[in-house]
Order: C-alpha cells, then structure tokens, then sequence
C-alpha cells in the first residue's frame, strides 16, 4: 500500500480536535512538520523531536493535510525556552499572537532551522543538488544586538505597524490567520527607543493605523492614517496633545507626527486631504550606514520601504558590495531598490564613469531615491558625484521592457551587474526571463522568502546561470523569516 493511500484511508481530523504530535523537521512558513495516523501535520509553536499537544485549527484541501497549534508540551525538546512575550506563546493563549513564532526557541536553534529551510527550498524548487557543499555548508550569519536590548533577539525593529481598536483608541495586532485584533500593552521586537514611547498605555481615538519609526540618525515618526469618517485636524489636535502630555516637547525630541488620510477604494471623489505634519516636521528620515568604510546617507519617508533590523542596511550593503565585486565604470542595475539602499553602494563603487539604473514601483519610496540622487542628494558620496543615476518608477517588468529596448537600440548600457530585492513575493518568472535576456554577467539576489528565491534561482538556471555563492542573515530573529544573498554568473562550466 503506497503511503498516499494509506494517507487517504486515516481518519479526518476536526477543527478543535486534540492530537499528539512529534514534529520531524521545520517547514516553510513557520510551522512544523509531524505525521499523526497517516495525516501530515503543520504544527505552529512546536519544537523538532519534542512530543506535545495540539489542537487542530484548520484543514487542507481535501483533508491532505491540517494545521494545528501547540496547546501542551509533554516532552520539552531541550531547546525549547520561556517565550519572551506571553501574548505570542500558544501555551498562554488560545489565541497567540503573530510576529514571535519562533520565540520559544533558543537562538541558535532557529537559524538551524532556517538554514534547513533555505537549503530545502533551493534544493526542492530551485533544483540544486542537496548535496551540493554550498547547501550543506550553508552559512547563517547572527546580526550584532542592538543597544539597549533587553535580551536575544529582541529590541531590533526599527519600523514597525499597528492597527488601533476603534472601540477603545488602543493599539492592536491580530492573531495568525485570524483578523480581530488583540489590544498589546508593548511588542518586544521593536527597537529601544520605540518601545520607550509607551505606545500601548496612549489612547488615539479617530485613528485606524499607526506606524512607527526610528532612523540612524535618533529621528522618530509615527504615521496615523485617519478614517474618511474622522476630522482629521481634531484627530491631530488630539492625537497631539496626547503625545505631548506623555513624551514632553516632541519637536525637541526629534518627534514627527503625520496624519494621513486612509485611502479610499473604488472611483475616486476629489483629491485626497494634504498630510497633516506636527511635531518636529520630519516627513523624512535621515537614515546612514557605513559600507566598506564609506559613510551613506539616505531620506526615507516615516512609512515607505527600508530594511527594518537596525544593523541590516550596513550588514546588507558591505555584503552585496563583496559579492557583486563592482568595478570603476560599471553598469549596474538595482531592481526593487527602494529609497535607493544599494543604489548609492553601486553608485559610489563604479566612479564617475559608471551608471547605475534604479527601479522602484512604491511613488513614495521611488520620489526618495529620485531625491537621494538628484545632483546634490544625501545619497551622492564624493566619488558619484557625477555618476549617471538613472530613478525610475513604475513596475519593474514595464520599466524593464523600455530599458531593454533602449539597450538593444543602443541608447542605455546594458547592465554588467543585477541587483535584485524583491518583496517577498520574488521577481518572478517575466522579470528572471528580462534579466536573462539582458546577460549581465553577474546577478546578485537578494531574499527575504526562501521559496521566492528557490523558484526564482530555477528561472535563472534555466536561462544559463549558475548559482556560485549563497549566504543567510538571521535579520528576523524570534520569527521564521531570513534574509538570504545569492550571487548568480553566466554558466560556462559542465554543471548548474
């Protein structure tokens, strides 16, 4: 009997239902895998080789797999530790919070576990060999502690979101899978300096989301979108007042406060209200890094895309330097690149005489890097001053297209380098075919998803790239989200 019979004949399980689990292997997107009568079983919470029990919370489809969360451990594996926040830890709650599911693993274990997932991911969907040493000998890099942290792993989120209970003005989160949000009193990834504000003990009536951010630089920034239904001036004269009461004098403490008006769906009814910005007026952050001694500055708006670990930028960037090996004069392409974090590296490493083109879709993020590298952006060092940074927004296969066209035209230079930092969704199979058909030498990947990079590194294998060097960053601690670098070259040996 084939063992997708015998999986066919087990007994269903029901939602609610409490079975025995012992978990075989991490699996991708934060669960565990255990096999109970025949059925496989994706365990939230668990621990590899720990016996515990767990309460069904969902099905697959047609019953060929469930998903549970642990609710009891009956033989703790010894890495197993106390959860640093009991409103994520499935032994507390019912109903855990998201954003800490690997929390109750020590360090150390969970970048094993995302190291087998990476490797698994590459080998499964990208169709490298298992065995092959850069899977086997994968490296997993710890990120420094930030300061003030107050244990591992914690205190490293310099953006972070909420929403905010209408009921009671409270901020919230939601449970995995679940969208009724749960008021939090504090959320111990977030950066010192956030997490000194005391969010949780503030009310914010008329507000639907805050997001919060701190830069480099000390600057801090909450964003409060504002519901049509509210006035947004009485929720800002309120909200004010409110954070001046708690925090003294905000404009003195480097304090922004924007009030942004929630974006509406459907046909559009007038133009939307002008942001409302108190405080110390700072739509922008100033963010730096140091990379291969060279200092980086970059502005980034409170709430549009950068690299949330306090150390990533510069870790990322003295990374993707080494990897991509940029020399004077150079042609570099940076897809996804944001308010233009590798755009500047780039920039700065090919001289005066190189080009870099950057992509970016967010209008935000995208005015940023347009911003960064005007003639006398931040972002200009003294070796791209005259550096021709091309900005471009839009998507990146539309902008890809015009480029492409360009170059065979003879109007743009075709890349000698790719830098490519996907959301997590990855480029996909048009824009890795785009890439390919421009044949830069050299692709350097940037992941924040194991699968996207899997699937994305067999479109390039298949376009005639090897894959020679893979790296992970343990940017996302207490989570099962990892940062992974590969660095692709055109193939010419005797194996991909």
């Amino acid at each position: 009997m084939t063992e997708q019979t015998q999986q066919n004949q087990a007994p269903e399980f029901e939602v609610g239902q409490l079975v025995e689990v012992t978990p075989e292997r991490a699996a991708h997107g934060g669960a565990f895998v255990a096999r109970v009568d025949g059925r496989v079983v994706f365990v939230r919470h668990g621990l590899v080789g720990e016996t515990a029990t767990a309460r069904i919370t969902g099905r697959g489809p047609k019953g060929r797999f469930f998903f549970a969360d642990v609710v009891n451990v009956d033989v703790p594996g010894i890495a197993r530790r106390p959860h640093p926040w009991s409103a994520a830890d499935s032994l507390a709650h019912a109903h855990p919070l998201g954003g800490m599911e690997y929390g109750h693993i020590v360090p150390t274990v969970q970048r094993r576990y995302k190291k087998q997932v990476v490797a698994e991911q590459l080998a499964r969907l990208g169709g490298v060999p298992a065995e092959h040493p850069m899977l086997t000998d994968l490296p997993i890099h710890a990120l420094p502690e930030a300061p003030g942290a107050t244990g591992e792993g914690l205190n490293w989120r310099t953006r972070a979101h909420f929403t905010v209970e209408r009921a009671t003005g409270k901020i919230a989160m939601f449970p995995h899978n679940s969208g009724t949000p749960v008021p939090v009193d504090s959320f111990p990834l977030v950066d010192s300096r956030i997490e000194s504000l005391g969010l949780g003990e503030l009310t914010f009536t008329g507000v639907k989301r805050l997001d919060v951010a701190v830069s480099a630089t000390d600057m801090l920034a909450l964003v409060f979108t504002v519901p049509a239904s509210q006035n947004m001036v009485e929720v800002a004269d309120a909200v004010e007042a409110t954070c001046q009461e708690a925090w003294g004098n905000i404009e003195d403490r480097l304090i922004t406060l924007i009030f942004t008006a929630e974006k509406q769906a459907g046909r559009r009814r007038g133009a939307k209200p002008a942001d409302i910005v108190r405080g110390a007026g700072n739509a922008a952050l100033l963010e730096t890094a140091t990379v291969y001694a060279q200092d980086f500055y970059w502005n980034v708006a409170a709430n549009g895309f950068w690299q949330i670990h306090r150390f990533a930028p510069e870790i990322l960037g003295n990374a993707v330097l080494d990897m991509a090996r940029l020399r004077k004069s150079q042609t570099v392409y940076d897809l996804y690149s944001g308010a233009g974090l590798f755009t500047a590296i780039a920039a700065d490493a090919v001289g005066d005489r190189g080009t870099v083109l950057s992509v970016e879709g967010s209008p935000l993020t995208s005015k940023n890097a347009a911003d960064n590298f005007a003639e006398d952006g931040p972002s200009r060092t003294h070796r791209s001053e005259r550096t021709t940074v091309r900005v471009e927004r839009g998507d990146v296969s539309r902008v890809l297209t015009g480029v492409t066209a360009e170059v065979k035209a003879g109007r743009f230079p075709a890349p000698d380098v790719v830098i490519a930092d996907p959301s997590r969704e990855g480029c996909g199979k048009t824009v890795m075919q785009q890439i390919a058909d421009l044949n830069p030498p050299t692709v350097v990947y940037v992941a924040c998803d194991p699968a996207a990079l899997g699937r994305d590194t067999a479109y390039l294998r298949a376009s005639g790239y090897r894959l020679m060097r893979v790296e992970a960053f343990d940017m996302y601690p207490n989570t099962h989200h990892v940062e992974t670098l590969a660095v692709f070259t055109k193939y010419s040996g005797s194996q991909r």
